[in-house]
């Protein structure tokens, strides 16, 4: 709570404001003109760099339905410190939600990253990358009919790679969510 949470709050916002994907694409864009950032470097950070606005929500909103709970109100009341309640009971019980939406992220981040090597900002040229092999197959179109292969395989392999990790995070939430445990007992 208090003005550094409502400042960090519309900075996620107005990150928020703007399409991922788009945002990406530009910033990864900006990011190749400097010489200092080279090889994979400006499409990581253009990902990261608008990525975390989610994460940042689901933290806030879980501590702050955390910290009104009937635990961290018996710690308070037995004389617990803020910092003893925020590192023993508060962080620890908030920390699995988000690592639920990072295991279901992971195949949208890959998809994202595959797009922007489909747009030549990803990894250089000759690397063997799922999107930039898509990218290739496009100059090749006309003959897509003896060549299928070119496209289907890489973007098989898309589909299948964030598929594969959707039911990991289905898994994880499964295992790790209390609420769910309790009702399959």
């Amino acid at each position: 709570g208090g003005w550094i949470d409502e400042g960090l709050m519309r900075i996620v916002e107005v990150f928020q404001a703007f399409p991922f994907l788009l945002a990406a694409i530009t910033l990864a864009t900006i990011l190749r003109t400097n010489p200092h950032f080279t090889g994979t470097l400006p499409a990581i950070l253009a990902l990261v760099a608008f990525g975390w606005t989610g994460y940042a929500r689901l933290v806030r909103a879980d501590i702050l339905s955390v910290k009104q709970r009937d635990y961290v109100w018996a710690a308070r009341s037995l004389g617990a410190g803020d910092r003893q309640i925020i590192l023993r009971h508060v962080l620890p019980n908030s920390i699995f939600p988000v690592l639920v939406v990072a295991s279901l992220d992971i195949g949208t981040v890959v998809l994202s990253f595959a797009a922007l090597s489909f747009f030549g900002l990803g990894v250089p040229d000759g690397y063997a990358d799922w999107g930039q092999m898509i990218s290739t197959a496009r100059t090749r179109i006309p003959s897509l009919t003896e060549d299928w292969y070119i496209v289907l395989f890489p973007g098989g392999a898309i589909a299948l790679f964030s598929l594969g990790w959707n039911l990991i995070g289905d898994t994880v939430r499964d295992i790790l969510d209390p609420r769910l445990a309790g009702g399959k007992r």
